[in-house]
């Protein structure tokens, strides 16, 4: 790209970054290790999710003035023909519009750029700030953390937390509620539940503009981040599989069962592929799937990035089921890796690293036993676990 082409664009950026506002994401960013490191930051997410927006909240954070930031969105289209060879010339570019000795770089999108390794390392090497986003985890895995191999911290970010939720609505609430604003909050949970945490879908108030939304992002990943990323022919393949993973929604997705309704309906494909196809979603950081740990390799169960997701299925809506994929997420949000337990003397929604977990809608003294009693069979094999069970609030 012409030099004075990428200013032009350098100083559009910076113009966007001075108007733009931004809700504050709960979210830590180790910046002094960063800088005392020269890391890569690398913040990974599902599309959608608000990792453009995360960073005007990494440069305000950091203090650093608009005039020393190069923020660049490489899914939009003025930037579809930088190329590997125009590394240089963006640092050149940034040194001349005064970004100073350690500019902040901004890079959003980053898997959209190609062969962007040698770049970022590039920049590395010239002591700059560096945040890149992106929305497949395969870029991040095998991408970066084999060029760059030691040099990029990855940080996790998913749709918005409850708490992230009622700050998005501009609602907080005292430590001891009223019984009005316990009617309220439980309300704002109800759609929350329903609705997902998708900034932009928690933002619009009608429900036919929220599902406008959520299409719109099916339709982005399964056709850009799926089919065209892995180069698929099949589309009605795909989107019937799709269709099984939606309705696996917390349930074991059984592969051979999905094989055998295929090949019923007519489609050709064998087991493997379905496998891939599974996998193709997970990349895609839309769905994310756990084994059981009492069984290791085998059926796995299916759990989606964001209860909003669900809308796709227009299925019936199960409280319980959307319950269980929320504290799923916020297991995940909270650094955790959970497998789920089940053997014939009974199942434990989630094992983690120290905790035996039962996920419930409501605990009354008439279910309390069963929800317990998957625990007894499970302590002896998780002896220095702790049990807990999540009830709706």
């Amino acid at each position: 790209m012409n030099k004075e082409r990428i200013k032009d664009l350098i100083l559009d950026s910076r113009e966007q970054l001075g108007k733009r506002r931004f809700v504050q994401r709960d979210i830590h960013l180790d910046y002094q290790f960063l800088v005392d490191t020269g890391k890569i930051a690398a913040i990974v997410g599902p599309r959608r999710s608000g990792k453009s927006v995360l960073l005007l909240q990494v440069q305000k954070e950091t203090k650093t003035p608009p005039e020393q930031c190069v923020w660049i969105d490489f899914s939009e289209i003025p930037w579809s023909d930088f190329g590997p060879e125009d590394w240089e010339t963006l640092w050149r570019a940034s040194l001349e519009l005064g970004a100073g000795d350690h500019p902040l770089f901004l890079l959003d999108e980053i898997q959209e750029c190609p062969d962007f390794e040698a770049g970022l390392k590039y920049l590395q090497n010239r002591r700059a700030r560096i945040f890149v986003t992106g929305s497949n985890a395969e870029v991040f895995s095998e991408g970066l953390a084999t060029t760059i191999r030691g040099k990029v911290l990855p940080y996790d970010l998913f749709p918005l937390s409850f708490v992230e939720f009622l700050r998005f609505k501009g609602v907080s609430y005292p430590e001891n509620l009223s019984t009005r604003e316990k009617a309220e909050r439980s309300t704002l949970m109800d759609e929350y539940l329903s609705w997902g945490g998708f900034p932009e879908v928690v933002l619009a108030d009608r429900e036919d503009l929220k599902r406008n939304l959520i299409d719109s992002y099916w339709d982005v990943m399964l056709f850009r981040d799926v089919i065209e990323r892995h180069r698929l022919k099949n589309f009605a393949l795909v989107e019937k599989i799709l269709r099984k993973i939606l309705l696996s929604f917390t349930k074991e997705g059984s592969i051979n069962r999905w094989y055998n309704d295929l090949k019923s309906q007519g489609f050709k494909t064998g087991k493997d592929s379905l496998y891939e196809y599974l996998g193709y979603f997970e990349k895609a950081l839309f769905v994310h799937t756990i084994p059981n740990a009492a069984a290791g390799a085998g059926i796995r169960k299916v759990y989606l990035v964001d209860n909003g997701l669900y809308q796709k299925a227009k299925d019936r809506t199960d409280r319980g089921k959307l319950w269980e994929n929320l504290c799923f997420v916020d297991l995940l949000r909270s650094g955790k890796r959970p497998r789920f337990w089940k053997t014939q003397e009974g199942e434990i929604d989630f094992v983690t690293d120290d905790e035996l977990i039962q996920v419930t809608t409501e605990l009354t003294s008439e279910n309390r036993a069963r929800e317990e009693q998957p625990f007894k069979a499970a302590l002896p094999f998780f002896p220095a676990h702790r049990t807990r069970i999540l009830e709706l609030p």
